[in-house]
């Protein structure tokens, strides 16, 4: 596969979130086999920051944007801090000239008369520009810590991969909530050196699909991983493999629907575990 299908446009529509799951499935695995580079998603990640600080996104857009970066109240202050550091830059060459025109008038006036409030005003800006840089860059390392591990998990779960290497601990079987007994949440502990951990996720429904999508997210926690293309094993399994390095303290969900021919997804299952601290 290789990159001449996709186009800037539809690049920025994934890094939107405004992708079908089917177009992203596809554009995620672009992403694992390489023919998507990092560079280029950094790129078009850069150029559509840049769009929104100078406001010429389009309404939908902006508020997409908003909702893929700016999700807590804290980070849509700081967009709102970008924001005002962007009209300031705009209107600072027509203040450095009316400034430059009256230096010669403030050169004239005693010091001790002088505003005052001109250094914090200054100071002010200053420390806004570097809280606006800080948070663009957490945002970029955060989206390419998601990307690589949602490569990881995907490379993890190729069917050669699931056909060819063991795990090395014993695989863990979990039940869905439906059939769950009121006993604990079972518990994953990672071996110190393992490559990866295996689940075994029991389907008790009656309908069979051409391939299952698991969804995994700490459940205190809004970010979230799609697996797609599993296959439903013997023994009405579906094996799903986690990278250890991923996995820290707390409660788990795993969410996993059933996709039909027309890539429609039935009835989702929920499973959950819990990674002992």
């Amino acid at each position: 596969m290789n990159e001449e299908p996709l186009s800037d446009a539809l690049l920025r529509q994934f890094l939107l979130g405004n992708v079908d799951d089917q177009e992203r499935q596809r554009l995620e695995s672009m992403f694992v086999t390489g023919a998507l580079s990092r560079e280029r998603v950094i790129a078009a990640e850069q150029h559509l920051l840049d769009d929104f600080l100078e406001d010429s996104l389009t309404p939908a857009d902006r508020e997409r944007f908003i909702a893929q970066y700016g999700e807590t109240p804290a980070a849509q202050r700081k967009l709102r801090i970008a924001k005002s550091i962007q009209e300031w830059a705009a209107s600072s060459q027509e203040e450095t000239a009316v400034a430059a025109g009256a230096g010669s008038m403030w050169s004239r006036v005693p010091a001790r008369f002088r505003p005052v409030f001109v250094i914090p005003i200054a100071a002010v800006f200053v420390i806004a520009i570097i809280c606006a840089v800080v948070w663009l860059n957490a945002t970029r390392e955060q989206r390419n810590r998601h990307l690589a591990m949602q490569q990881e998990l995907v490379r993890l779960n190729a069917p050669a991969l699931l056909r060819d290497v063991s795990p090395t601990t014993p695989p863990l079987t979990l039940t869905p909530g439906a059939v769950r007994s009121a006993e604990a949440e079972k518990e994953l502990t990672p071996s110190a050196n393992a490559e990866f951990v295996e689940l075994r996720l029991l389907w008790t429904q009656k309908e069979r699909y051409p391939s299952y999508q698991a969804t995994i997210r700490k459940f205190d926690e809004e970010e979230s991983f799609t697996i797609p293309n599993l296959q439903l094993d013997t023994g009405n399994v579906i094996r799903l493999r986690l990278a250890p390095r991923f996995l820290t303290r707390g409660l788990y969900q795993i969410d996993v629907s059933g996709v039909a021919v027309d890539g429609v997804a039935g009835p989702p299952e929920e499973y959950r575990f819990v990674v002992p601290g």
